[in-house]
């Protein structure tokens, strides 16, 4: 049977794109924000169809690519909402539509809004401090 042309899996925590072709997994992470989290532009930048970047997605992690894109866009906002980014901010560079888009998609991951969130981070690492 022949190898597929790309595969999907995670390596040291992350999840990566193989591809026969290419020296090293490529990170997924930077690559969905490249392509602005979306599914269309990533099968663009694989050279594969939405089903078969489905196919690949369900077999390898167990949830589809559109799910998938959507949890790492969360993943990365905490990322920056942790590093004092402000929430208006965070929603521009990850392509919300609005901020109240990004606060509604963030509750419904977190069960919590994303200035919240933010700011039990922030106590949290004052009491680690003091």
């Amino acid at each position: 049977m022949k190898r597929p042309e790309l595969q999907i899996a995670y390596r040291s925590g992350r999840v990566v794109a193989i591809r026969p072709r290419e020296l090293e997994p490529e990170p997924l992470g930077p690559i969905a924000r490249e392509t602005g989290f979306k599914v269309s532009p990533l099968c663009d930048r694989f050279e594969v169809s939405e089903r078969q970047l489905h196919r690949i997605f369900t077999d390898s992690l167990g949830i589809s690519p559109k799910d998938w894109l959507r949890r790492d866009r969360i993943v990365q906002a905490r990322q920056l909402l942790m590093e004092g980014m402000a929430v208006k901010e965070v929603s521009v560079i990850l392509g919300f539509p609005t901020p109240k888009d990004f606060s509604r998609e963030f509750l419904i991951l977190h069960e919590v809004t994303p200035t919240e969130f933010q700011r039990r981070h922030d106590a949290e690492r004052d009491r680690r401090l003091e």
